[in-house]
């Protein structure tokens, strides 16, 4: 038997051995999944003259981000998509402590650093039934939020998407609506 034959089965357990003790160490990348609802409310606002602020979401995304360690607890993959379908909201209806679900969808289990909602489209109708459309300047908003999701269990987000807030005139440019989504967390209870 040559010394190289002699050694192959040694360096083979080695490799294994370590490979195996490096895996021990990053054991949160892979611990399992948890369910993620995003919802979707907006504060009270004073639009006395307006009856609807529809605004069509074509994508959630949630990012991975990093825990304290400095050790990534998601898959460092990339972002993963909630919803991948135009939905359309009338935010004025999402007052009052109302919400809608706005996204679902089971994702592994570790610390997230921000949603992203893609905006294809919005609309404003007045009272008198003119409506009118509101430009959108990038047609994304991120919100920064962290946050866990656990491993098995159901996470409720809630984003409070502010029409009165993200509603505005651009009286350079012939009284043209914008939209500049101006969406905030809000603590779930």
């Amino acid at each position: 038997m040559s010394v190289a034959s002699a050694v192959r089965p040694v360096l083979l357990a080695g490799c294994l051995a370590l490979a195996l003790a490096c895996s021990s160490g990053s054991a949160s990348v892979h611990a399992g999944t948890g369910t993620i609802q995003v919802h979707i409310t907006d504060a009270p606002i004073d639009l006395s003259t307006v009856e609807k602020v529809e605004v069509t979401i074509t994508d959630v995304i949630v990012y991975p981000g990093d825990d304290d360690s400095g050790m990534p607890s998601v898959d460092p993959a990339g972002p993963i998509v909630l919803l991948t379908h135009p939905e359309t909201f009338d935010l004025l209806t999402l007052t009052g402590g109302a919400t809608d679900l706005l996204a679902s969808g089971e994702v592994p289990a570790g610390d997230y650093s921000r949603i992203r909602l893609e905006v294809s489209d919005a609309t404003l109708t007045y009272k008198d039934g003119t409506t009118v459309p509101l430009k959108i300047d990038s047609g994304k908003v991120d919100v920064p939020i962290r946050f866990h999701v656990a491993q098995d269990t159901v996470n409720p987000l809630t984003l409070d998407f502010d029409a009165g807030a993200s509603v505005q005139v651009n009286e350079t440019a012939t009284d043209t609506l914008i939209l500049r989504p101006v969406v905030t967390p809000l603590p779930h209870p």
